[in-house]
């Protein structure tokens, strides 16, 4: 008898695994049914071997295969003649700490042909969409009709790790999921981790008895195996929501686990290997047009600010103070934002718009925020109420805050401040939530209920998040506002100190230090390189020299800030910034683009010429090392030359997507603008 709730050292019966050690010849253990998916007897415990069981031939194979790897890069398959006829096999190998699990699946008979048709006209589909909606919809319609589960739905995950089904297909016995939640507890960090580390999940049958392992005192750890069999917990779980077999495959986005599909059978259901990788690669291709289509839309997100921002030629003539500023702007800023209010604090003075806390309870956040925020990046929370920097405010019914420092210098800083009200939300959970206390606002405990029809919940005290691209805008609109209110403050001083000569020198040192470098990294900003860039345009048309741009982005920048915290994050820019600029020519000019973003002006330079710089400069950064950093840094690089009738614009546009299509094929790499617009 097989435990009605097993442990972790067994498998489920539609397949058996071999436990070899790490150099795949001497078997530490195999399932109980090894022998009846193979249909052969086993031998005595003490003579087996990787060989004897697979036959000299596939076990050589199986180890090549294995060699300096951690899993095989795709799934061997073999057949064994039986009495009445052939059958075909799938391995599959995976290491498992000192450990090679060997995994056998029996293989159905497909129409390979008719199936790889069928995932082929479904992906142009996926490829053709355009918004995320039509997205969703069409992947989990071919997955349905791939794989003939009964329901099918996306499930993504919001800032609290809650799951929320934005798209769903179904045909059979099991009710609608859709629009409905799912407590961050049904997908616990150890979960989201497995995940991470093996994209696909599948149960074929909840109720189907566990297969342990002989002998058993060998048993391995199955923690990454497709075969594992169900935790008891997760058994109760899938028995609440009437399922019986299940399929989830993970959708993973820039920064993490974005969401999953999940499929869904009422009864056992046969899902063979070959019909799980097409519905993967499904899944892959949805989930990287969704992140395209992500990227175009935070990009025209970003050009909306970046046409908000005040420091153009017109207010350099004619600065304006930070209340004029203020005034000229509230509304289109709050809109942006979608905030109700928005203040700012400069020098110990408050000036705000709309719904916002008073200026003694602004005066005294900034304080807090002074003390407690040590980095160049913005602040944010979304529940002000409990938040234990905010809590004690009379915030003036305001749930949501983000917050951006202004460096004016090393001992000045002023806040640019956006304020949220309440969103009163209505929460149709598939699972009973239950709460430790009667106000709460958040499940704490989660009960499953025998029948999986949604409850709802109200949640009171948050705003709406704060998303990833407006905290970015914000910074964006930070710098812009520091350079604005500075040209104000220097004009000021121009008109009334003229008489105190080394008031206005200083002065004008610190304006030109903030108006071309950087204060981070202290190499040239984005206003800077421009007017450089601009000049070289005239040089190049008059002269005809030649010169390029390469602009390059370090990769996967959030991961940084989000495991290290942002003050590493800042070390990493300088560092990089510091190393690059050194290594530049006298000629050549680096310059800070914008977040994580650099541009190289090289002049007197052909293509051959850049594409030489941009790889040294890439193989450089790789070397960089940065107290804290556990992993490499590289960065992906876009390489323009100068082109008749070029402009700034252009030039930057043509490396920006050079840069992109860098990211795209894997990054830590060169990729180079032969065309204009390419």
């Amino acid at each position: 008898m097989h435990p009605a709730h097993p442990s972790a050292a067994h498998i489920q019966p539609f397949g058996a695994v071999i436990a070899v050690d790490s150099a795949c010849r001497r078997v530490h253990s195999v399932s109980a049914n090894l022998g009846a998916i193979l249909d052969i007897s086993l031998p005595e415990p003490d003579q087996l071997s990787l060989a004897c069981l697979l036959g000299k031939r596939l076990s050589q194979r199986v180890r090549r295969a294995m060699q300096g790897r951690e899993r095989l890069l795709a799934p061997i398959t073999f057949v064994r003649p039986t009495d009445s006829r052939n059958v075909r096999y799938q391995i599959h190998a995976l290491r498992s700490g000192e450990q090679v699990l060997v995994e056998i699946e029996p293989l159905q008979a497909l129409g390979k042909w008719r199936l790889l048709g069928a995932v082929n006209e479904r992906l142009m589909q996926l490829a053709d969409a355009t918004h995320q909606e039509a997205l969703l919809d069409n992947l989990v319609g071919a997955i349905q009709e791939l794989t003939g589960y009964d329901r099918v739905v996306v499930c993504h995950f919001d800032s609290d790790w809650h799951g929320f089904t934005l798209a769903e297909a179904r045909e059979g016995r099991l009710p609608t999921i859709l629009g409905q939640h799912f407590p961050a507890s049904d997908f616990p960090v150890a979960l989201r981790q497995a995940y991470e580390r093996n994209a696909i999940r599948y149960i074929q049958d909840v109720k189907a008895p566990a297969v342990g392992f002989v002998p058993e005192t060998a048993a391995p750890s199955l923690e990454d195996s497709l075969l594992r069999a169900p935790a008891a917990d997760r058994v109760r779980y899938l028995q609440a929501l009437e399922v019986r077999g299940s399929l989830s495959l993970a959708m993973q986005g820039d920064s993490g686990l974005w969401g999953m599909v999940v499929c869904h059978a009422a009864a056992s259901h046969p899902t063979p290997p070959p019909v799980r990788d097409a519905a993967r690669a499904l899944v892959q291709m949805a989930t990287q047009r969704l992140l395209l289509l992500r990227a175009r839309q935070e990009a025209r997100y970003l050009q909306r600010v970046q046409d908000s921002l005040v420091l153009s030629s017109t207010a350099r003539k004619a600065p304006q103070s930070p209340a004029q500023l203020l005034r000229a702007h509230a509304d289109t800023w709050m809109t942006l934002f979608r905030a109700r209010g928005v203040a700012l604090w400069i020098d110990g003075n408050t000036y705000q718009s709309g719904s916002s806390p008073s200026p003694t309870v602004t005066r005294q956040l900034v304080k807090r925020l002074a003390r407690a925020h040590d980095h160049s990046g913005p602040w944010c929370s979304r529940e002000l109420a409990t938040n234990p920097l905010t809590r004690s405010l009379a915030m003036n019914k305001q749930c949501g805050l983000l917050a951006v420092p202004l460096p004016f210098s090393l001992e000045a800083c002023g806040w640019l401040l956006f304020f949220r009200p309440q969103q009163v939300e209505t929460l149709y959970w598939a699972m009973q939530p239950s709460f430790n206390q009667p106000s709460s606002s958040q499940p704490s405990v989660l009960t499953h209920p025998s029948s999986p029809a949604a409850c709802y919940e109200h949640v009171v005290g948050k705003s709406e998040a704060w998303q990833r691209v407006e905290r970015l805008a914000a910074v964006d609109l930070g710098e812009d506002l520091t350079l604005a209110i500075s040209v104000y403050e220097i004009s000021k001083l121009n008109g009334c100190l003229e008489q105190e000569r080394k008031a206005l020198a200083d002065a004008n040192q610190r304006l030109e230090q903030l108006a071309h470098f950087d204060p981070l990294t202290q190499v040239w900003n984005r206003y800077r390189i421009e007017q450089a860039i601009d000049a070289e345009l005239v040089a190049a048309k008059r002269y005809g020299a030649q010169f390029g741009l390469l602009l390059f982005d370090v990769d996967h920048f959030k991961e940084i800030n989000d495991t290290h915290g942002h003050a590493l994050g800042d070390d990493v820019l300088v560092a990089l910034a510091r190393l690059v600029e050194n290594s530049l020519r006298g000629c050549d000019h680096l310059g800070r683009w914008g977040g994580e973003e650099f541009i190289v002006l090289a002049k007197h330079a052909d293509t051959e010429a850049l594409i030489g710089l941009a790889e040294r400069l890439r193989e450089l950064i790789t070397t960089l090392n940065v107290e804290g950093l556990s992993k490499p840094l590289t960065v992906s690089v876009g390489v323009t030359e100068w082109q008749l009738d070029d402009s700034c614009k252009s030039m930057v546009a043509r490396a920006d997507k050079a840069m992109y299509r860098a990211k795209h094929k894997g990054r830590n790499r060169v990729e180079v603008a032969t065309r204009k617009g390419s």
